[in-house]
């Protein structure tokens, strides 16, 4: 024994936490993927849209902002069910971390959109350019700059509350965490490993967000802030 650890028990736990951390991967990634279109989307919905669609993408920010992740995914699981909207755990927890996670990041662009000085946009509509011509080659590459800090630190976030998914039975690292621990009674030395896992995964990415927000600050960009 090693510490917590047997290392028999460990090498048959490791290929049931493997797989569990691939899935955990998979969640956080395409969820985080239309997430971020889903943030833009509304983002400038409420910048530039009519006043209905600023009035219903701020709705929909606040009410994802404003209630837990977990009960999100619970109805999208469960109660969407009883409405003939059935889905599998793995698409439930996709689908409720996008909703999720959308409304934090159109936060990040909407206050990294506004951080771009208005005359900008207005110089540009006065030469000729369109809307959609100045946000996307104007506004949005310099808008970037300043959100891409908090944009790394969300996928972090992101995948952490991927472990929300085991309440739904996504077999992602923490469900196959609970199942090792009700098989072997091990839950200390078992979900160590689990947490391990989840060290090995974010760490790259808050370091890699830190270095982004290091040297930007050194160039005296403002970091959008959510």
């Amino acid at each position: 024994m090693i510490g917590w650890f047997s290392g028999n028990e460990v090498l048959e736990w490791l290929p049931d936490l493997f797989a569990g951390a691939l899935v955990t991967l998979r969640i956080a990634a395409l969820a985080f993927a239309l997430a971020l279109a889903l943030g833009l989307a509304v983002a400038v919905a409420r910048l530039s849209g009519g006043r209905l669609l600023r009035t219903l993408a701020g709705s929909y920010v606040e009410v994802f902002r404003g209630t837990p992740l977990l009960t999100q995914m619970l109805i999208v699981y469960f109660s969407l069910a009883s409405l003939g909207l059935t889905f599998t755990a793995f698409t439930a927890a996709v689908i409720a971390i996008t909703l999720n996670s959308g409304a934090y990041l159109s936060e990040i662009f909407r206050a990294g959109i506004l951080s771009i000085d208005h005359g900008q946009r207005e110089a540009s509509l006065s030469i000729g350019m369109r809307e959609p011509q100045v946000l996307f080659y104007i506004v949005l590459p310099q808008a970037f700059r300043v959100m891409i800090p908090p944009i790394a630190h969300y996928a972090v976030i992101t995948l952490k509350s991927t472990s929300l998914a085991s309440a739904i039975t996504a077999p992602e690292l923490m469900m196959q965490a609970h199942s090792l621990s009700s098989e072997y009674f091990r839950p200390t030395e078992i979900y160590g490993v689990a947490a391990l896992f989840y060290v090995a995964i974010a760490y790259p990415l808050s370091i890699m967000a830190h270095l982004l927000e290091k040297r930007l600050s050194k160039t005296g960009v403002s970091v959008a802030a959510f």
